[in-house]
């Protein structure tokens, strides 16, 4: 019953965000507009944040480092990243 319910609250939702964008091709082309240029910053900064990662953890690696201190590292700058994202989509 609840898999029939979430199916009808997605065909439903999906046939009134068509009709929407049919009947408001302007203020649907915006939206569309809008929303990618937030994913392009968004990926753009989970590129650079990956390539600074990458470069800390070659800069900072040594052969008998231990795999908890990277994850450890990991862990942070994940953090970073989830709250640059944050600051872009605000």
């Amino acid at each position: 019953m609840k898999l029939i319910s979430h199916l009808l609250i997605l065909v439903v939702g999906a046939g009134l965000g068509v009709w929407w964008g049919v009947n408001h091709p302007e203020a649907a082309q915006n939206v569309a507009t809008n929303e990618e240029q937030q994913a392009a910053k968004i990926q753009e900064a989970v590129s650079k944040e990956k390539i600074v990662l990458l470069k800390k953890f070659l800069d900072t690696t040594q052969p008998d480092q231990s795999s908890s201190e990277f994850k450890q590292m990991l862990n942070q700058e994940k953090q970073n990243l989830q709250n640059a994202k944050a600051k872009l989509l605000n």
